[in-house]
Parts: structure tokens; C-alpha cells; sequence
């Protein structure tokens, strides 16, 4: 049941108010009963503002602290890995510019991708943070193949020398890299079998195919057997001729070019039984190859002492 209102009481308060509109400002700003009324107002709003201030003040305390600590979570673990092991840690964190740790609030980790992937010598990153407190960075480096320089170097000046690695794709060579390729065999292009050369350029499939197959042909070989490629050259769409490090000079085909490997290995095979040494060979025939000999066995290397 409704609780019954003091009926007295209301219109008291109606008439105290209708009589204080009645007044000047002047009496009203001296009246008592305004005065009363006033200070009722401003005791409410001082009991509004004295609970809005703390809750204020903690929301803004708590953000404060939440910031703090976003930008106080860095990133001490670095997991990182190489897929070919090229490039160190140490040279990734280096192209990152990360010098000690990582801060977690300005993380940036499709910025971090890009400016690995921005150096030629990588194929491809993949970086991710796991909270709390670890990066883990992958990349996928390029591998060289062969040296790439172009045939017409004295005449154009461009004496550019790349690698090229198994997809066709040039790239810088950098001996803090690949110091464990700097003996790769060096191919000499033809102006018309690149129209970039520049690293990021690449070598079509057609162009490239022969070459890839021969590195590959010529690494099932020990180097006693076949000794290591020194230079390559197309000078005709059918035609290779490779020169190794011994000096001998072989002239193969684009085709079928495990099986022109088989019958040089055989050929040199041959010669050292027989005490001499190849300075040509015409492995394309697959029967009865030819071969030039050297008059007279290269002499023995000097031995330093």
C-alpha cells in the first residue's frame, strides 16, 4: 500500500517556492530560505563531485597503468631460425635493427617481414610473437646456384656478377652469406637471355633450365671423378660449353644432360688410367664421344712448404 503523502507539507513547499519567485533578486539573493536552498543545491554537487572525482581518478590511474605496462612488455626470447643457414642471428637482427629487446606494444610484425624480405638474398620471413615474452622469426634464404655475369661485360661495362638461384631469381653476392659458395661456377649470359639483370631480376624457365640441370647433374659426381665446373656458356640455343677446373673444355647439348655427365665422368675415367689428360671433349654423341688429349700430362702442382 502507497505511502500516504503529507499534503500540508507539498504545498508548504510549492508556496515557499512561488513566494520566492515573487521576491527581487536582490531579495532573493538575501533571502534565507533561498540561501538554505542554494546550499542544499551545492551540498549535492559537492557530494556528486566528491564520488566523481575518485572514479576519475582511478580510471585514470588504471590507464595510466595499463600503458605502463604495455610498453614495459618486451620481448627478451628471439627464436629464430634459417632455414639454410646462411644468414646468422645475428645478421637477421641487424637488418631488423633490433640491437636487445623487443617492445611489445610497437611490434610491427608485417613491417619486420618486409624488411626482411626486402633483401634480395631472402625468399621469404615468417615472424610471430607468442605471448608473453617470445619472437620467433623464420627465414628462407636463397641458395646459389652459379655466378651470373653477362657474356658482353668489355663491351657494354657492365661487369655486374650475381647469383642465381635454383628458381632463375638474381640476387646480391654477399660473402658474409654465402662464403661457403664463393667457388660456384660462373655462366655467362647472352643479352637476350635477360631483360633484367638486377638483382630481384630472373632468369626464365627456358634460359634457365639446362643450367640448373647441369649444376645438379654435376653435384652426383665427386670431384675426383669429374673435376668442378669453372665457367659456362650458351653460345647456341642447343648448345653448352662448360670448361672445368683442370682446364678441360666439353662441349654438350641441352638435352639429356645427366646422361653427357655419365659419358664424361667415363671419358675422364679412361684418360687417368691411361696417364692423360683431356684438353676437349664432345660428349653429345652417345657412342664413341671424342676426345683431344694433351700432348704432354699438365705438370704436378707445386707443393708450398
Amino acid at each position: 500500500m502507497p505511502k500516504p503523502k503529507n499534503k500540508y507539507r507539498s504545498e508548504k513547499d510549492k508556496n515557499v517556492q512561488l513566494l520566492e519567485k515573487a521576491l527581487s533578486i536582490k531579495e532573493r539573493l538575501f533571502s534565507m530560505l533561498a540561501l538554505k536552498h542554494g546550499a542544499r543545491r551545492l551540498r549535492r554537487w559537492f557530494i556528486i563531485a566528491l564520488i566523481a572525482l575518485p572514479i576519475c581518478w582511478l580510471i585514470y590511474e588504471g590507464s595510466s597503468y595499463a600503458l605502463e605496462k604495455a610498453y614495459g612488455m618486451s620481448i627478451d626470447n628471439i627464436h629464430y631460425v634459417s632455414r639454410h643457414k646462411l644468414i646468422s642471428r645475428a645478421q637477421a637482427l641487424e637488418i631488423l635493427g633490433i640491437k636487445d629487446t623487443v617492445n611489445m606494444a610497437t611490434l610491427d610484425v608485417k613491417g619486420m617481414e618486409d624488411r626482411l624480405e626486402a633483401d634480395p638474398c631472402i625468399a621469404a620471413a615468417n615472424i610471430r610473437a607468442e605471448l608473453p615474452e617470445t619472437l620467433h622469426i623464420e627465414i628462407d634464404e636463397r641458395i646459389p646456384i652459379v655466378y651470373v655475369e653477362m657474356a658482353n661485360s668489355a663491351e657494354s661495362g657492365n661487369t655486374t656478377r650475381l647469383f642465381m638461384d635454383p628458381k632463375g631469381v638474381l640476387f646480391p653476392v654477399k660473402e658474409a652469406y654465402h662464403r661457403n659458395f664463393m667457388n660456384a661456377p660462373t655462366w655467362y649470359l647472352n643479352p637476350e637471355d635477360i631483360s633484367n639483370f638486377a638483382p630481384g631480376g630472373s632468369i626464365g624457365e627456358e634460359n634457365s633450365r639446362p643450367i640448373k640441370e647441369l649444376i645438379a647433374a654435376s653435384n652426383a659426381y665427386d670431384l675426383t671423378e669429374i673435376p668442378a665446373i669453372r665457367e659456362i656458356v650458351r653460345p647456341k640455343g642447343w648448345k653448352l660449353i662448360i670448361t672445368l677446373e683442370n682446364g678441360t673444355e666439353v662441349l654438350m647439348q641441352v638435352y639429356g644432360i645427366k646422361e653427357q655427365m655419365a659419358r664424361l665422368a667415363m671419358l675422364l675415367e679412361h684418360a687417368r688410367a691411361s696417364g692423360k689428360s683431356i684438353r676437349s671433349a664432345n660428349v653429345i654423341p652417345k657412342i664413341n664421344p671424342s676426345v683431344i688429349y694433351v700432348d704432354s700430362p699438365p705438370a704436378e702442382p707445386r707443393q708450398n712448404n
